[in-house]
């Protein structure tokens, strides 16, 4: 209790600093913009009664989520879903994919009176958080409502495993709060007890991202993106989820696998999309034709070395019909990104050494041969051009990833099951 009280303490005394800053943000940062009347908890789409609230940050964990949020909506007809997110790449997954199906909302900032805010509002019959979305204010203002809470698809980083006494109390007090953890595998429960969490609560579900890979994916736009971005048949690569820094590396890249493929093209799709102006001109600047997403079509489609991708919810698609996939925020210190959206679409995923955040992907990959991690951009060029190169390589790498992805899949089954003994 004490950990959390200061917490309280720290907020509040930080508040006039943080509404100037979400003020500015509002105005200038994209991420903010239109958005802050939800994220104070004034929202317009209630709930007619108490609803399954889940919360999933961002677009990974989004998709992640998928699976199960549809097993709610099938089994529970009569439940409403209100879905939240923090990012606008995550609202964006769950409007096109649930639609008015469920309330999809920005997440509440976890000050204590905008917490009671959208426990009103939402009227939680129970609280579902994924991965490592664990906020002291509603996990204790929605037990203290009465509604049990779960964190699913729990992962615990290096970063969080070493946190100090003073952080490492306050995850004690809210685990003791929380009802359920399902956790992604035996390291993560290992370490969820050891930050404080009763063992009997842990339990081992698999990584749910593994069902939210399987989604199909609609032909038509995968028709439709070929006619856009390689309409001249010509190969690319896939740069994903890339951060400052990488950007660099990439260029570099793109040097030297042109001298092995000279009609090679290559895609950077940098992680946040209001990036995509810098990353125009760094390409520019490198002295590489580029071509704008949101700029080609089928009717007028890219020509350029480079594409610098400034649209959401397309990356999937553009792992489908690459010719190779790399996935950012692992040449630089960021803890890696997603790489099992390539692997799902029998795609070899290629990445960095930082990928502390997708521990179990990384294992599950490389075990199964679907995987392949590189030390810096000049292993990164070697690599994908004996990979582009061979086409034997290519095929075994291609297959195992989709198996890896296959095999793995049905956690949400059990996640399912752990909401149910609650509710």
């Amino acid at each position: 209790m004490i950990y959390h009280l200061i917490y309280n303490v720290i907020l509040i005394a930080a508040y006039p600093l943080l509404l100037v800053f979400f003020a500015v943000a509002a105005i200038n940062n994209r991420k903010y913009t239109g958005t802050m009347r939800e994220r104070f908890a004034f929202y317009k789409r209630k709930p007619a009664g108490g609803a399954t609230w889940v919360h999933a940050v961002s677009v990974g964990e989004a998709v992640g989520a998928t699976p199960l949020i549809r097993l709610l909506l099938e089994r529970e007809p009569g439940t409403p879903v209100v879905v939240t997110t923090t990012t606008k790449g995550g609202m964006e997954v769950l409007q096109n994919t649930f639609g008015d199906k469920i309330i999809s909302a920005y997440f509440p900032f976890d000050f204590p009176w905008v917490i009671a805010r959208a426990v009103r509002a939402f009227r939680p019959r129970v609280l579902i958080l994924m991965e490592t979305e664990i906020w002291p204010n509603i996990v204790a203002q929605c037990r203290k409502s009465g509604a049990p809470v779960l964190l699913l698809n729990g992962r615990v980083s290096d970063r969080m495993a070493s946190t100090g006494n003073t952080i490492s109390g306050l995850y004690r007090y809210v685990f003791s709060l929380m009802n359920t953890i399902g956790v992604q595998s035996a390291t993560d429960a290992e370490r969820m007890k050891k930050l404080g969490a009763e063992p009997s609560k842990v339990h081992i579900v698999g990584n749910m991202k593994f069902d939210g890979m399987m989604t199909e994916l609609e032909n038509d736009k995968i028709d439709e993106l070929r006619r856009t971005v390689c309409a001249d048949g010509a190969p690319f690569v896939v740069a994903g989820s890339t951060h400052p820094g990488e950007e660099e590396i990439m260029l570099d890249v793109l040097r030297k696998l042109k001298e092995k493929f000279p009609a090679l093209r290559m895609v950077i799709a940098p992680r946040h999309i209001e990036r995509s102006p810098d990353v125009l001109e760094l390409c520019r600047a490198d002295g590489r034709k580029v071509d704008l997403r949101s700029e080609c079509s089928p009717r007028n489609p890219c020509t350029g070395d480079i594409v610098v991708w400034d649209t959401i919810g397309e990356l999937r698609y553009l792992y489908s019909i690459a010719a190779a996939c790399f996935v950012g925020g692992s040449l630089i210190e960021r803890g890696g990104h997603n790489i099992l959206e390539p692997a799902a679409c029998g795609k070899a995923a290629f990445y960095g050494p930082n990928m502390a955040n997708f521990k179990a992907g990384v294992a599950a990959l490389e075990a199964g041969g679907g995987g392949r991690c590189v030390r810096d951009g000049d292993e990164l060029a070697r690599t994908l051009i004996e990979y582009l190169d061979r086409e034997d390589l290519r095929n075994k790498m291609d297959d195992s990833a989709l198996e890896v992805v296959k095999s793995n899949a049905g956690a949400s089954e059990l996640a399912y099951k752990l909401y149910r003994e609650l509710v």
